[in-house]
């Protein structure tokens, strides 16, 4: 059991002069533990403090951790390592730094944590290095990123995959307060402040529609950037390319950048022709293990919204 007047009384020992921390918010459902953790916080400099009452893995969304520089996350005895790297990528702001405390009393699991690039400590055993953690978040989780890669890719002109993007960045907005940002690629016609109604500049700035949400128009010289480094300020990312032309050379820098990819066809021969090219080149260029196939992270639209026109495919055709 935690022991929170031997805690206070080691503070009072090594009490020393202390830099002032950003907004800390901690998870937990665990009373005691919150009045530990925000203990140990206001010693190390810590005075706004945010407490989320439940269990880590019931919370969907949480808008308060978007003001946050720290998140303390309790789970308790909860051992399932992907579990966490989940929560990590759509629940937490990938800007913020987060430590996770517990029962788990496991080097193997501390390391298994650290390979996710989270600082874990054991509850009991380890609360006093807190304030050490706090100091050292950032450096252990510089070299990895957790955002998520989405791209939607027109097969025509006309095609709708601008909209298409568009519905999913509102979609994603609506579910949740992850930071998420639009991205027109610069392969069609630049038209995505039409279509959401936001003034956007043309020079490949980031415009900021609301304290979690971002659009941009990308240049030409910026047109196959997955990887600049504003991005990483964003759980979700959403690209949008019009791949009617070359699409080899187009899904060679696409297929690497994408961790999920919209294919957006219409009922139109062309549409569907290129449809089956980009089908064709994912699986030939998808990595598989042990020679099976992984699952699929790629989806298809099919995109009704359009007047009828002759000659339409039917979907048994398509």
């Amino acid at each position: 059991m935690l022991d929170l007047t031997k805690i206070n009384k080691k503070n009072a020992e090594v009490k020393t002069s202390v830099s002032s921390l950003g907004t800390t918010t901690i998870v937990s459902s665990r009373p005691h533990i919150v009045s530990a953790i925000s203990i140990q916080v206001r010693m190390n400099g810590g005075q706004e403090i945010n407490v989320i009452n439940g269990f880590f893995n019931d919370i969907i969304d949480n808008k308060e951790m978007l003001s946050s520089e720290y998140i303390i996350v309790d789970i308790e005895n909860y051992r399932d390592v992907s579990g966490i790297a989940q929560k990590i990528k759509f629940l937490f702001p990938v800007t913020t730094k987060k430590i996770f405390v517990g029962d788990i009393d496991s080097i193997t699991f501390y390391d298994e944590m650290k390979r996710l690039g989270a600082l874990y400590l054991h509850l009991d055993s380890q609360m006093m290095m807190l304030g050490a953690a706090l100091k050292n978040a950032e450096e252990v989780s510089s070299n990895i990123t957790y955002t998520q890669k989405i791209s939607v890719l027109g097969c025509k002109g006309g095609s709708g995959s601008t909209l298409t993007a568009f519905h999913l960045y509102e979609a994603i907005g609506n579910l949740s307060h992850l930071p998420t940002l639009l991205v027109q690629g610069h392969t069609g016609t630049p038209d995505l402040d039409l279509i959401s109604d936001v003034a956007l500049q043309r020079d490949g700035v980031i415009t900021h529609v609301n304290p979690y949400q971002a659009m941009k128009i990308a240049t030409e010289e910026e047109q196959w950037q997955f990887d600049a480094p504003d991005f990483k300020n964003y759980n979700v990312v959403i690209f949008e390319h019009n791949v009617a032309t070359q699409v080899r050379d187009k899904l060679a820098y696409i297929v690497p950048g994408s961790d999920f990819i919209f294919i957006v066809v219409t009922r139109e021969l062309s549409a569907v022709r290129n449809a089956r090219l980009i089908i064709d080149e994912l699986e030939r260029t998808t990595p598989t293990q042990d020679n099976a196939k992984s699952t699929s992270r790629h989806i298809i639209i099919l995109n009704e919204n359009h007047p009828s026109k002759p000659n339409e495919l039917s979907n048994e055709d398509i």
